[in-house]
């Protein structure tokens, strides 16, 4: 069980904090419910520049320099990400070092400069790590399948931007984005060793002083439809990269926990049926995974692999017969039992450490009232029977919810049958 305290301070931040006594470190994490779905067209990308700038100049570190110094005279961490639906902004000490911490994290957030000097620097440095992604190509079947998956909805953007709009973001488009960012979708997690600090009282004085705002929205997807059964880009690679998706439930939903053991089952380890049969069997993959991705309104599972150029339809035969195995059969008993003990062995790792426990928290409360205890969690799995993977393996493993994005040298024309599970 995790310990913790909620305080909603007047502008409408959750504040939360949660002591372990036994750690010698401190987590601050801020996360903001504003993401790459609530950029306009014209402004994709402009979430993750806003992440970039944070890190640019505050008003106590006008300079990247100055922050730089500063932290890396903690011996600290501090970083951030940007998601579809949040944006996140940490920073890890010794916990002895909590103010000060504290001191660099709000002031990065709640004071930051956009120096126009910044902006334009910073322009560069965006438009590289957009040409890495796309350089790499497991990473850049990733960007495919959103799209393919998405279409020209906000959420099918690439979270980093097009060129195009990454040139012709301004200051002025920074400085009205940055009005997003409302208390009233703000989470702030503080989590470790509290040594001799008033977390609750020392956060709520500095992080009061943000303004009210409207709460942003973005366009909620009312009925998926899939631009292409097939995405596919051609150039010379040694191998051919996939993901195969398909569209499942939103971050809520109760099938949420039968959708986990389904992705572990398939591909969620060494023992997974299909690491084993294309992996340890055959020799035709160095990595091959499932992942999942839930927003507020839908979901998505993903199988992704770099397999031998003339391995990929054989590889996307095995990945559609074991899919259409769990389908008619269901798992055994002792394969679903292994996927359980796998789940709550990865929940137990993943909170050991005071970043993960914040990350755990503050995207429960992001999305919910309320956390969910490790405990719930694993009961929720415990419930799932053989029975209801069948049932949401029938109903989500269709082919008008699913697609294939592939990056290859040659791809294949009649890789579509390979994806018809209607039948």
């Amino acid at each position: 069980m995790i310990n913790y305290k909620i305080k909603k301070l007047p502008n409408g931040i959750c504040l939360v904090t949660a002591p372990l006594p036994a750690s010698e470190a401190v987590t601050i994490l801020i996360l903001v419910g504003v993401g790459g779905r609530y950029e306009k067209a014209q402004q994709n990308g402009i979430s993750h520049f806003l992440e970039h700038l944070f890190f640019k100049g505050s008003k106590q570190n006008p300079s990247p320099y100055e922050l730089s110094k500063k932290i890396d005279g903690l011996g600290a961490s501090a970083n951030a990400f940007t998601g579809e639906e949040y944006t996140g902004f940490y920073i890890q000490s010794d916990a002895n070092d909590f103010e000060k911490s504290l001191g660099i994290i709000s002031d990065l957030f709640l004071n930051p400069i956009f120096a126009a000097k910044e902006i334009e620097r910073e322009k560069g440095v965006i438009l590289e790590e957009a040409n890495m992604r796309h350089d790499v190509p497991q990473y850049f079947v990733q960007v495919l399948a959103q799209k393919q998956m998405f279409g020209n909805s906000s959420l099918g953007q690439d979270l980093v931007g097009k060129p195009e709009t990454i040139k012709s973001i301004s200051r002025n488009d920074i400085l009205d984005y940055f009005g997003n960012y409302s208390p009233k979708s703000t989470v702030i997690i503080i989590t470790g060793n509290p040594k001799k600090f008033n977390w609750t009282g020392l956060a709520a004085k500095i992080f009061s002083q943000k303004s009210p705002s409207v709460k942003p929205k973005f366009a909620k997807i009312e009925k998926i439809k899939i631009a292409t059964p097939i995405s596919s880009e051609t150039r010379k690679v040694d191998q051919a990269h996939f993901v195969l998706s398909t569209i499942t439930y939103p971050k809520s939903h109760p099938n949420r926990y039968i959708v986990s053991l389904i992705a572990t089952i398939l591909a969620g380890g060494m023992s997974s049926r299909l690491f084993r049969e294309i992996r340890e069997k055959r020799g035709w993959a160095y990595y091959i995974k499932s992942d999942l991705s839930a927003y507020w309104d839908t979901g998505m599972i993903q199988f992704s692999a770099g397999v031998k150029q003339d391995k990929l339809t054989d590889s996307l035969k095995i990945i559609t017969r074991e899919i259409e195995k769990l389908k008619t059969k269901g798992p055994d008993s002792d394969e679903l039992q292994r996927a359980k003990r796998n789940l709550r062995g990865h929940l137990a790792l993943g909170l050991e450490d005071s970043f993960e426990i914040a990350s755990f928290l503050a995207e429960e409360l992001l999305y919910s009232d309320k956390v969910r205890q490790p405990e719930e969690i694993i009961n929720g799995w415990q419930k799932v029977s053989k029975q209801d993977i069948q049932k949401v393996c029938q109903e989500v493993f269709q082919s008008d919810r699913m697609g294939l994005s592939v990056i290859s040298s040659k791809v294949a024309t009649e890789l579509k049958k390979t994806i018809d599970l209607s039948k």
